[in-house]
């Protein structure tokens, strides 16, 4: 029975964006969209169809954003989540960023903090799909 190992390259290709990588329900591999995209797809599907119809689903993803905006919740500083509320997409990820390098507590605890959010959303996913699934150590 197929399991899907999630090891650090596995868990990077989930920061890629929405649609760019697949996993093959078959096989259990992950597959970049350029690569499926050079199988002949039938002029009456469409891109996501072809690919469905073939027993890939789109692999999860996770953004910058998606993660500090979670981090941020967690924290105690309500003026630091207030004046990021002002931001949106990268002008959030940036000021977020600035902020990093300013606050100790921010950055002795959000790294750690990716890493579990990552790990429990490719978690999710896989508990979503039906997938079987280990982290490597």
């Amino acid at each position: 029975m197929n399991t899907l190992e999630f090891d650090e390259v596995a868990l990077r290709k989930g920061w890629g964006g929405v649609g760019e990588y697949w996993f093959s329900l078959k096989d259990y591999t992950i597959k970049s969209d350029a690569e499926l995209s050079e199988l002949d797809q039938p002029n009456d599907m469409s891109h996501s169809e072809y690919f469905i119809s073939l027993g890939y689903i789109p692999y999860f993803s996770v953004s910058s954003e998606e993660v500090i905006r979670a981090f941020i919740s967690t924290i105690e500083r309500k003026k630091l989540r207030e004046a990021l509320e002002n931001y949106q997409g990268s002008e959030y990820v940036e000021n977020f960023w600035k902020y990093f390098h300013i606050y100790p507590e921010i950055s002795e605890s959000y790294i750690a903090f990716e890493h579990q959010y990552v790990d429990d959303k490719a978690k999710r996913w896989c508990e979503d799909n039906g997938i079987r699934y280990q982290f490597k150590e």
